[in-house]
C-alpha cells in the first residue's frame, strides 16, 4: 500500500492552499491530494466562462505549478476512510495510509425540494468542469433562461448569459453603446431584493438597475413554486400562480457543505453547519482536520453559527489547518464574509454586516457615508463621480463592523481595506486619521478618500 505524510481530500480552493502550505512550513512531508475530477476550475471565475472567457478550459487551475512543488495528485473518487488503520480507500479497490488527513471537501449546490429540478436543461451552478462544458452546450440553443436565485452566483451567471446572448455593457471611457440580449434572461429572488443577504438596500437597487440595462428582468419578491415540463423543461411557475416560459434554468440559491465522508467516518458533522472543527480547524480526531465550505464556522462578528462560504474563507481555513497538523499555533478567528462583484457598469463591494444585519442582532449603529469622484480631478477618462462608501460603527465603542462600497473596480480592494479593519477592530477615528495611498489615475482626492472620509463622518457624529 502506498503512504503519504499528509493526504488532502478536495481539490479546490481549500484543497489546494492546504498542500501549498503543507510543503511551505512542512517541505519534507510527502503531500497527496485527492480529487474526484480531472480538472479544478476556478471556482469565482465560472459564471465568466460564458460571457466573458466563453470556454471552459479557460477557467481551470493548472497541476503543473502544484506538481513543481512536490505536490501528488490523485484523480481518484474516496470510498471510504478508516481512521483507526489510517487508510484512504478508493473505489478502484486501491488504497492509501497516510499520517495526517485535511479534509476539504467542499460544498455542494442546494437543490431545493421542488417538483421539476430533475428535467432536462435544469442546471446548478457545480464545480465540475464536464457539468460546467454541459451548461455552456445547452446555452448555445436557449432562448429563454430563468435564473433561480438573486445572491451573487445568481446575478453574475444572468449578467454573463445575457453577454453570452449579445448583451453589451457599455464602457465608460468608450461610452460603446449597449444591445438587448438574444437570450431572454430573468431572475426570480424570494427577497426584497437582489444581493440583500450581503450588500446595502440602495446598493442592491443599483445593482437591479444595472441588470435592467442588460435587458435582463428581475422578479424579486417572488417564490418558485415548481418547474414544469415532461422529460425537458418549458416553464417556471411562481407561487402567485404566473409561469415563467423558459428552456433553460439555472438553479443558484446556495451551498451546502459535503458532509457524507465525514459522517461516514464516525466524525461530527451537521447537514446545514458542516464537519465540526475546533478554533485550529481541527475535527474530533486529533489526526483530522477540515477546511473551506465543508468545515463548521461561527462569525467573526457576533460568533454565532456561520453559514458563510466564500473561496477566501477558504484558502484562509486551508492555511490555518496545515500550518497545524505537527504544531497548532494558528486560530481561525471566525468567517466575516468579504464580497466584491461587477454588475454591467457598477461594483459592488461588501464587508461584516448590513445595517438590517446588525439590527437584527441587536446591534446599534453610527453610519458614516461618503459620495466622490473616483479620480482627482474628475475630468480624468474613466472617473465615476458618484463613488460611495458607506461604513457601519457600533454606538458603544466606534469599532467598524460592516463596510459597503459602490462604484469602480477599486470597490473590492476598497472593502478590503474595511475587512481587514474590522478584524483588527479599528474605531471610526482611527480610520478616519490612517494614510492612505492616492493618484490622480487611481483614487479618489486624498481630500475625499472614501474610507476616510465615511469614518471622519460617523467619528463627528460619535463626538456630537
Amino acid at each position: 500500500m502506498e503512504k503519504t505524510d499528509v493526504a488532502i481530500i478536495g481539490g479546490s480552493a481549500a484543497g489546494l492552499m492546504a498542500a501549498i502550505t503543507v510543503k511551505k512550513y512542512y517541505p519534507d512531508k510527502k503531500v497527496t491530494m485527492i480529487r474526484n475530477v480531472k480538472k479544478t476550475p476556478v471556482p469565482c471565475g465560472i459564471p465568466y466562462i460564458y460571457g466573458v472567457l466563453k470556454d471552459v478550459e479557460k477557467d481551470i487551475i493548472p497541476d503543473q505549478g502544484f506538481l513543481d512543488k512536490g505536490i501528488d495528485i490523485l484523480k481518484l473518487e474516496v470510498e471510504s476512510v478508516e481512521r483507526e488503520q489510517k487508510t484512504i480507500r478508493f473505489t478502484d479497490n486501491t488504497a492509501l495510509a497516510y499520517d495526517k488527513l485535511i479534509l476539504g471537501v467542499g460544498s455542494k449546490p442546494f437543490m431545493p425540494p421542488m417538483p421539476g429540478t430533475y428535467l432536462k436543461n435544469v442546471f446548478a451552478v457545480s464545480k465540475d468542469p464536464e457539468y460546467l462544458q454541459q451548461l455552456f452546450i445547452a446555452l448555445q440553443g436557449a432562448k429563454k433562461v430563468v435564473v433561480i436565485g438573486g445572491g451573487f452566483i445568481g446575478v453574475e451567471m444572468a449578467e454573463q448569459v445575457a453577454k453570452m446572448g449579445g448583451a453589451v455593457i457599455q464602457d465608460r471611457i468608450c461610452s460603446t453603446e449597449k444591445s438587448g440580449s438574444s437570450i431572454n434572461v430573468t431572475i426570480v429572488e424570494m427577497l426584497p431584493h437582489c444581493l440583500m443577504l450581503a450588500c446595502e438596500e440602495e446598493y442592491c437597487v443599483e445593482a437591479e438597475n444595472e441588470l435592467g440595462k442588460l435587458g435582463i428582468r428581475v422578479m424579486t419578491g417572488s417564490q418558485v413554486e415548481s418547474i414544469e415540463g415532461n422529460s425537458k423543461v418549458s416553464g417556471v411557475k411562481l407561487s402567485n400562480g404566473e409561469t415563467l416560459p423558459a428552456d433553460l434554468v439555472i438553479i443558484g440559491i446556495g451551498a451546502i457543505p459535503n458532509i457524507e465522508l465525514a459522517k461516514k467516518m464516525g466524525l461530527k458533522a451537521d447537514p446545514r453547519s458542516g464537519i465540526t472543527v475546533n478554533e485550529y480547524l481541527q475535527t474530533e480526531d486529533p489526526d483530522v482536520y477540515a477546511a473551506g465550505d465543508c468545515a463548521s464556522k461561527f462569525s467573526l462578528i457576533t460568533g454565532k453559527p456561520s453559514g458563510i462560504r466564500l473561496a477566501s474563507v477558504a484558502c484562509s481555513e486551508a492555511m490555518i489547518a496545515a500550518s497545524n497538523l505537527f504544531n497548532p499555533v494558528r486560530k481561525t478567528n471566525g468567517a466575516l464574509g468579504a464580497f466584491a462583484t461587477t454588475v454591467g457598469n457598477r461594483s459592488i463591494a461588501a464587508a461584516g454586516l448590513t445595517t438590517k444585519a446588525a439590527a437584527d442582532e441587536g446591534i446599534e449603529v453610527i453610519i458614516g457615508e461618503a459620495v466622490a469622484a473616483n479620480r482627482h480631478p474628475g475630468g480624468i477618462p474613466g472617473c465615476i463621480g458618484n463613488m460611495k462608501a458607506k461604513l457601519l460603527f457600533r454606538k458603544d465603542n466606534g469599532k467598524v463592523i460592516g463596510g459597503h462600497i459602490s462604484g469602480g473596480e477599486a470597490a473590492a480592494d476598497m472593502v478590503n481595506i474595511v475587512a481587514v479593519a474590522i478584524q483588527s477592530g479599528l474605531t471610526a477615528q482611527e480610520l478616519a486619521t490612517m494614510q492612505y495611498a492616492t493618484h490622480p489615475l487611481l483614487t479618489a482626492s486624498p481630500l475625499f478618500y472614501h474610507i476616510m472620509l465615511a469614518a471622519e463622518n460617523a467619528a463627528f457624529e460619535m463626538a456630537k
